[in-house]
Formats: C-alpha cells, sequence, structure tokens
C-alpha cells in the first residue's frame, strides 16, 4: 500500500470530502466478470473544499511535497462514471481537477505481502522449534512440580512467539484504498492549452460504453507517448 494512502482509511466510512488530483490518463480495469471497466489514474491527490482550496495539514504524518500541499495519496486508480464525461472537454496528462469522492476499500493480494506474512510465521516456527528441541533435551534434569512449571514456561514462551507473529502478520495491510463515486467534476487547470482536445460526451459514454472509452484511453496514452518516447507502445 502507499504510505500516503493509509491516510485516505481515516475517511473510509466518512461522508464525501472533496479532493484535488493530477490527471495521468485512461485505461481499463477487469472485474469479477472479466467487463472492462474504464478507470483513471490520478496523482497527487490532496484534500480541498468546495471551492478547491487546500485545506490545511491533517495529520503529523501526511507527506508534504515540494509546493507545500498535504498529499494524502500520492496516486489512484479511480473508476470513471457518467459524472466524468460531463466534463466539456477531454483529460490529459498533467491536467488538474478537484471533485466529491468517497473513499473505498479493496483487498490487496500482492505476492511481497503474502511472502512477508509467510516468513514472519516460519521465524516463529523456527524458535518454537529450537524452544521444544530445547525441552525435550533438559526435561530429564526436571522432576514433579519443577517438571510441570518448565514445561508450562516453555509452553508460555511458545504461545508468546504465536502473539506476536499474528501481531506482526496482521500489521502488514491486505487491504488498500481508494476513491469511488466521483461527482461534482470541476477543472482547475488544463496545462497544455495548446492541445487539440474533444469534447466529451457522457450520452455516448452510456450508448457505446467500452468503445468509447477504449478510443479515449488510446487518446491520452498517445498524447503520454509524445511527452515521453520511452513509454511502451499499448496502454
Amino acid at each position: 500500500m502507499s504510505n500516503q494512502r493509509v491516510i485516505l482509511a481515516d475517511y473510509y466510512g466518512y461522508k464525501a470530502q472533496f479532493y484535488h488530483a493530477t490527471f495521468d490518463h485512461l485505461s481499463h480495469s477487469k472485474d469479477d466478470t472479466v467487463e472492462k471497466k474504464p478507470v483513471a489514474l490520478l496523482k497527487n491527490i490532496y484534500l480541498v473544499d468546495a471551492n478547491d482550496k487546500r485545506k490545511s495539514n491533517i495529520r503529523q504524518d501526511t507527506y508534504i511535497d515540494e509546493s507545500g500541499r498535504a498529499i494524502i495519496a500520492d496516486h489512484c486508480w479511480v473508476p470513471v462514471n457518467e459524472e466524468w464525461f460531463k466534463l466539456p472537454f477531454e483529460l490529459l496528462q498533467g491536467d488538474e481537477i478537484y471533485f466529491l469522492a468517497d473513499v473505498d476499500q479493496y483487498p490487496i493480494t500482492r505476492s511481497d505481502l503474502i511472502q512477508k506474512r509467510k516468513e514472519i510465521w516460519q521465524q516463529a516456527k523456527q524458535l518454537n522449534n529450537s524452544l521444544y528441541s530445547a525441552w525435550q533435551g533438559s526435561k530429564h534434569n526436571y522432576h514433579g512440580a519443577q517438571y510441570s512449571s518448565m514445561y508450562e514456561q516453555m509452553r508460555a514462551h511458545i504461545q508468546s512467539n504465536n502473539d506476536m507473529a499474528r501481531q506482526q502478520a496482521d500489521n502488514i495491510p491486505m487491504v488498500d484504498y481508494t476513491l469511488i463515486n466521483l461527482k461534482s467534476i470541476r477543472v482547475a487547470l488544463y496545462k497544455d492549452r495548446k492541445a487539440k482536445r474533444l469534447r466529451y460526451n457522457a450520452k455516448q459514454f452510456l450508448k457505446s460504453g467500452y468503445r468509447y472509452t477504449s478510443f479515449l484511453a488510446g487518446r491520452s496514452f498517445r498524447y503520454m507517448q509524445r511527452n515521453d518516447p520511452h513509454l511502451p507502445t499499448s496502454h
């Protein structure tokens, strides 16, 4: 999880907030039905009021960028809805918008996080095996009440190792946060005023769906390529 997106968790389950973000490009994701859904990559997201006035630092651990903005998410993939296409012109990389949105939570299955959890339990198992082996090698030295006491100490130590491993594993996030239900979307800045932009068409979006958004995604990606020829040839 992005260190900044941790702060989005503070707004999960609460009323919608206004956010300011820099648009990067359009693309598509697949849901459980393998249907391609339009998404937009937004960067450098920070909280604003309804008039796009930046809110002051929200938490002491909030990242402050070079412009003094309290960034609460370095990037998010957000679902694109009908409201998006009510904007007058298509967005291109570097344009800035502000909008009202909710915070949503979703599970993540990153292999590196799964591996970290696995390593924690493997270390706990090794410690516990060492404790048990040491007990097996020395238990003949104990008798009666002392035997019971030392055995319970060994079991308590193993339980403590398991509890610590569980706590460490739980501290590795297996959920992430993003923004959904974007509405009241406004353009704060068209970065490239010389660029040729198409007019967005909400009716066309509702009628054509993927065909329309795929066309626009291709345009936004080709615009990025012109600015950075080293990008791959597909989006």
